[in-house]
């Protein structure tokens, strides 16, 4: 990587930062000192084992010394701990919400059986069908059950339990009021439009969606509602994320995906706080 009188800044390559991953700029060691002032906190210099200064870490940016070998400084090693470090934060932002202070997992000793017990449309059952399929590929515990979904019609065999079934119960405007009505508020959160109006009413096994809702509207909050019951009861601010504070999105981003894969990939399991999350993930808390 020596390439002589280095540049004060040359790209070396770029990188999709919607999957956690940073421009990287070669730059003179000078250069270096300049970004660690003007970045100021924000800004994390990077050192090897034997102490050698090789570059800095900022938001978005890896700058790296343009004077050193390639086996000077674990370039690899840098963009996988900084990735690691952004699924594990977009997580937290994710799953934490104002209604619980600690993770609240799918259960993982059966498969989940998606039973729509009152009024669907075909597109509801296509976009479940999805989910399952998406969700399925990411899990490493909880699994739901890919063979069928249950209707209305559908008569369990309790005896013994061979799912553990999450229900799913369209409803018109009066139903659901009367369910936001005698809501327990320990165990049943609210889901409402950009407008402020109660669209739907989650418990952790069961949903209640407005039949009114359509288009994507419908489907987001078909997913939203069962990411909720999943632990997601977060926001982000990652405009291409399905958690987005603001707007309607429909599919999930490569981050969204990762934070998934991280939550149900077996490291972590209900009860835990933020704290007990970072230490786990080793996520440093920044000051």
């Amino acid at each position: 990587m020596n390439t002589g009188e280095p540049s004060q800044s040359m790209n070396l390559v770029s990188y999709d930062d919607t999957v956690g991953l940073f421009e990287i700029r070669i730059v003179s060691p000078e250069m270096l000192e300049t970004v660690l002032l003007n970045y100021g906190k924000q800004a994390v210099p990077l050192k090897v084992e034997r102490g050698l200064f090789i570059g800095v870490l900022t938001p978005g940016i890896l700058y790296l010394r343009g004077d050193l070998n390639e086996e000077d400084f674990p370039v690899r090693q840098i963009i996988q701990d900084s990735t690691d470090e952004k699924v594990g934060n977009h997580l937290i932002d994710i799953t934490f919400g104002r209604d619980n202070s600690k993770t609240e997992l799918f259960d993982n000793t059966k498969e989940y059986l998606i039973w729509f017990d009152a009024m669907y449309r075909p597109e509801d059952l296509q976009t479940i069908r999805e989910f399952i399929e998406e969700i399925n590929d990411l899990s490493q515990t909880t699994r739901f059950s890919d063979d069928d979904i249950a209707l209305p019609s559908y008569k369990p065999n309790y005896n013994p339990i061979p799912y553990i079934y999450y229900k799913i119960s369209i409803v018109d405007k009066d139903l659901l009021k009367e369910k936001l009505d005698k809501r327990d508020s320990s165990k049943e959160q609210i889901l409402k439009d950009n407008n402020g109006v109660s669209v739907a009413l989650v418990r952790n096994d069961h949903l209640f969606l407005l039949n009114d809702l359509s288009g994507d509207e419908r489907k987001h909050f078909l997913l939203k509602g069962l990411l909720f019951s999943m632990g997601f009861h977060g926001e982000s601010k990652l405009q291409d994320s399905f958690f987005y504070n603001h707007g309607i999105k429909t599919v999930l981003s490569p981050l969204d995906k990762m934070a998934i894969e991280l939550l149900y990939g077996g490291r972590l399991q209900s009860g835990l706080d933020v704290e007990a999350v970072k230490k786990t993930l080793g996520i440093v808390s920044k000051e």
